[in-house]
């Protein structure tokens, strides 16, 4: 429940809060059950301190205004002050053979007409209970069209995405082709230029052996015999009369200097095997 303090239950009740405290503490008052005895208990003991004559811990003239505005708060202070006056009235001296003196003439018309007003102020009441039970259905029934409406676009949004095409991949893609060395090491460096500007370098290896199906690769730092990148499982393509294996590798992931581009082959018992190696010399432009 929200902290709302006295002051500000009192405001609320004489129309002293601005227009958006006054709509929360509505809300409030139709939805919390606990609030809306505290507000009806704070109310009703302003309505009996001003039919006494006691301070109100507020304006007067607020009050005055409060009830001058709200038909309904304003015979509550007439039956309350009748009420008042009734319970007040002195009591004539004892008659003999009785044992009460019956009220005066005036403090019962004052009772009567304090029940008139009662009653007109339960009538009163009522309908504006309904009226709030109405306003109420009709704003669950706003929310519930909106949040069918925001279903329906967040599905239409989810087709849209599985029916567009994947965009296209923005990275400037370099290619080169190794060429299968003899007897699996070749002693030339192919020199691999990569433009400035380059997102990733595909290497095409060929590939003389067919023995094998399934392959791998890394690219070896041959002075820290550290590898700085490695491949998924790769297969062979045929490509005119040769097998080429080929793979992407990150830009990022190089520097100018030199590098073993190596290839494994994976063995019917799931081990690799190293196939051939590739110097190769990258230059970063």
């Amino acid at each position: 429940m929200s902290a709302d303090s006295d002051e500000q239950v009192v405001r609320y009740l004489l129309g002293d809060l601005p227009d958006d405290e006054t709509e929360r503490l509505d809300e409030r008052s139709i939805t919390d059950g606990a609030f809306a005895q505290r507000l009806r208990a704070a109310e009703n003991d302003l309505v009996d301190r001003y039919a006494r004559g006691q301070p109100l811990g507020a304006p007067l003239e607020r009050f005055e205004r409060a009830c001058l505005a709200s038909p309904y708060l304003g015979e509550k202070v007439q039956f309350a002050s009748a009420w008042h006056a009734f319970t007040q009235e002195p009591r004539l001296g004892r008659a003999p053979g009785r044992n009460d003196a019956a009220p005066t003439r005036r403090a019962w018309l004052g009772l009567a007409a304090a029940a008139a007003l009662l009653v007109a102020g339960a009538g009163y009441l009522g309908v504006r209970n309904a009226q709030l039970r109405d306003e109420v259905g009709t704003l669950e029934t706003r929310r519930a069209a909106i949040e069918q409406l925001n279903a329906e676009l967040q599905r239409d949004v989810d087709r849209a995405r599985q029916t567009s095409p994947a965009p296209a991949s923005s990275l400037v893609t370099a290619t080169f082709l190794l060429s299968a060395p003899r007897r699996g090491l070749s002693t030339d460096m192919t020199t691999v230029s990569i433009p400035r500007g380059t997102g990733q370098v595909s290497l095409r290896l060929q590939v003389e052996s067919d023995e094998y199906a399934t392959f791998w690769a890394a690219v070896r730092d041959p002075v820290t015999t550290r590898n700085v990148w490695r491949s998924r499982d790769l297969a062979a393509e045929a490509s005119g009369g040769d097998r080429i294996v080929t793979f992407t590798v990150p830009v990022e992931t190089l520097l100018s200097q030199r590098y073993s581009v190596e290839l494994f082959a994976v063995t019917a018992g799931g081990s690799a095997e190293l196939v051939v190696q590739y110097p190769v010399r990258v230059v970063l432009d």
